[in-house]
């Protein structure tokens, strides 16, 4: 088992025993070099793909029924994608970045390169228990760090693996798991870390932002909200439906750029229920036994998404259930999908993160009416537009602010390792993901090494004299005739 949050050696608590041990060799060894950061990421690819059946067991048995594809395309092979990327580039990532000097100090010349912060912490969620936790580690790794990890409490199994695998496979001065509930994840936010990655909710992620702000820590918040899908009245409905189907039932529907709701033009309701139904029935004919169906991961998520449908008939909504050969009954946590119509903002469902295989459906009249609904509310970490004509693609992404988006389907932004994963506003700080992930956890920092012949030396020396007075005035000239043109 890894590290709790229980009293340690001294009086510490686990948690601060284990952050003792990574700060001290952080300022020991501040900078790893090339070797010992490609030596860390092939041992994180080689935990990964020893123990992905056992991974993926875990995370089945924590769930009470997680589809194994699931679980091996976007825990294992996704957070492997990630590790092998790294090793790929970050020889490169780690070069300096030569920058002009200004002609008044050349000779000398000057330079940026990418240090390691330090000591990175890493909170992460139940959804994707693997992915979520060693992505960001291998960014963290590539950028030279130690890593302070805390599973969450909600998959159980799978943490204790994590824990298990990792102790197995670094030294307490390279990752440290610690493993416990939110008492644990509170005092680990409370430590003086280098940074901080939490990946949450948007509740929780203000609570974490408030704690890091005490100790001066920089962050990296993944937190999610609703992501909109906005189904332009001219594209295919049978496409958009079936992409929307199949992102929104992608792990229950337990995943942060799920799409939330969809925007489609008015009238359209029966031909996006008709052909979302027809998605469900091929992709999953059988709820109630279908090994490929993720279960909602406990039973306090799964009353919650009742009550979310309880709330919003009382309020007006209309329910649409999609149960292939009846509802599950056999394992009552593989909940069937929810279309609902007629959906307003004073229902909950419209109000909250949904998480689960609820859908709303909003009808508009216009796409500026869609737009605009979306402007006026929280940005979203994901925004999904279906439509084929380039120049108004171009035009809805410059209206509507999202950390990242899909183009005619979902989600699958998430899994290209090149390109930045993160949010904006109320939906995340900061990203990560390849390169960018790498800068994230780096420092840059510059360098100007100096000449000894340079004119500066001269405007830098006391006493100021003639030549000193025309350089400044050369300088402030120049400008003043480039302002003029």
């Amino acid at each position: 088992m890894g590290e709790t949050g229980s009293e340690g050696a001294g009086g510490k608590t686990a948690v601060e025993v284990a952050f003792a041990k990574l700060f001290g060799a952080a300022r020991r060894q501040p900078y790893a070099s090339l070797e010992e950061r490609v030596d860390r990421l092939e041992r994180l690819a080689s935990l990964l793909v020893s123990g992905q059946e056992a991974f993926v067991a875990a995370i089945d048995a924590d769930f009470g029924g997680r589809s194994a594809h699931e679980s091996r395309l976007v825990d294992v092979v996704l957070a492997l994608k990630a590790a092998t990327d790294a090793l790929a580039h970050v020889h490169e990532w780690m070069r300096p970045q030569p920058v002009a000097a200004l002609r008044w100090f050349r000779p000398g010349r000057a330079f940026f390169e990418y240090v390691p912060k330090g000591v990175v912490g890493v909170i992460a969620p139940w959804n994707y228990p693997v992915n979520l936790a060693l992505s960001p580690v291998a960014g963290a790794l590539a950028a030279g760090n130690r890593v302070l990890l805390k599973p969450s409490e909600l998959t159980p199994r799978t943490a204790a693996l994590l824990a298990e695998r990792v102790r197995d496979l670094f030294s307490a001065e390279e990752i440290a798991v610690v493993e416990g509930g939110p008492e644990v994840a509170r005092a680990l936010t409370l430590l003086p870390l280098d940074h901080l990655v939490f990946t949450g909710s948007t509740a929780v992620g203000r609570q974490v932002g408030l704690a890091a702000a005490a100790a001066l820590t920089p962050v990296t918040l993944e937190l999610g909200g609703k992501s909109p899908a906005l189904v332009h009245p001219d594209y295919p409905m049978a496409k958009a439906a079936a992409r929307i189907a199949l992102g929104k039932l992608f792990n229950g529907g337990q995943t942060c750029i799920a799409p939330d709701y969809a925007l489609i033009a008015a009238g359209r309701e029966a031909a996006f229920t008709e052909h979302f139904t027809a998605t469900v029935q091929r992709a999953y004919p059988n709820l109630a036994d279908n090994p490929q169906y993720t279960a909602v991961v406990n039973d306090r998520h799964h009353q919650r998404l009742l009550a979310l449908v309880e709330d919003a008939v009382a309020k007006g909504a209309q329910v649409q259930t999609v149960a292939p050969h009846g509802a599950p009954k056999a394992r009552p946590r593989r909940m069937a999908p929810v279309l609902l119509f007629g959906v307003n903002d004073q229902m909950r469902v419209m109000q909250e993160e949904i998480f689960g295989p609820l859908l709303p459906v909003w009808t508009y009249r216009s796409v500026d009416e869609a737009v605009t609904y979306i402007n006026d509310h929280p940005r979203p970490l994901s925004f999904y537009y279906f439509d084929d004509d380039d120049r108004r693609v171009a035009d809805v992404l410059h209206r509507v602010v999202s950390g990242d988006a899909t183009v005619n389907d979902t989600m699958i932004h998430f899994a290209q390792e090149s390109l930045p994963f993160g949010g904006i506003g109320a939906s995340g700080i900061g990203a990560y993901h390849g390169e960018v992930g790498f800068r994230t956890f780096s420092h840059p920092r510059g360098v100007m090494v100096a000449s000894g012949v340079s004119p500066a030396r001269r405007l830098l020396a006391p006493p100021y004299g003639r030549l000193v007075d025309a350089g400044l005035k050369a300088m402030t000239s120049r400008v003043g005739r480039w302002l003029g043109a």
